[in-house]
């Protein structure tokens, strides 16, 4: 085997939404051959692309069909993930997106779509955090199957200050108020603010 033949059987295998072969798109990189071993790293539009399986498949399929019937396979998969940030990024600055779930009313299902958003980017390959902000009634703990436990504290804050290393549960990393007071904290008028501030503090 070598790259050039490689590349040329990948040459067949086209992006269903783009409309063109993967190698003219240049979406395949790290190519390397060792005996009848190959390996590559295909470049998708998103983490999250449903096709991700077609393209694995169709690969594999291209190499041992038009280079070597023996060959062993490895296609990995990465990301070009786009950003729409605007901000100047002080806040946050290593996240590429965010997405709020917001609403003016309670009971509405902002924490189930939130979740579920969550879950659905993780499966298709993102790197998610997800934060409860609800301070009324944090019900993402409750959600996830974290309730009652607590994140954990390590050094490296600015000004001498720890940081919180949120918990982590189907590959998603959690926050939550709910995760850092007790539940039988008062939700009402100044009791909230302290718990707040008992947070924060």
């Amino acid at each position: 085997m070598t790259a050039e033949k490689v590349l040329e059987a990948l040459g067949n295998v086209q992006e269903p939404d783009l409309g063109n072969d993967i190698v003219t798109l240049k979406m395949v990189k790290d190519l390397t051959i060792d005996g009848n071993y190959v390996s590559f790293t295909v470049v998708l539009t998103t983490p999250a692309c449903p096709m991700k399986d077609h393209i694995k498949n169709a690969c594999i399929n291209a190499v041992r069909l038009l280079v070597n019937k023996d060959a062993t396979v490895k296609v990995n998969f990465t990301a070009n993930t786009t950003s729409q940030r605007k901000d100047s990024r002080e806040t946050l600055p290593k996240v590429k997106n965010i997405i709020a779930v917001v609403s003016g009313k309670g009971g509405v299902g902002k924490s189930t779509v939130a979740a579920n958003f969550a879950m659905a980017l993780a499966r298709g390959g993102a790197s998610v955090g997800l934060m409860d902000a609800d301070i009324y009634g944090p019900s993402v703990p409750i959600m996830f199957g974290v309730r009652g436990e607590r994140p954990k504290m390590m050094a490296g804050g600015e000004n001498g200050k720890g940081l919180i290393v949120p918990l982590e549960k189907f590959g998603i990393k959690l926050m939550s108020i709910g995760l850092l007071v007790d539940e039988k904290m008062p939700w009402s008028g100044a009791g909230r603010w302290r718990a707040v501030r008992s947070a924060s503090s």
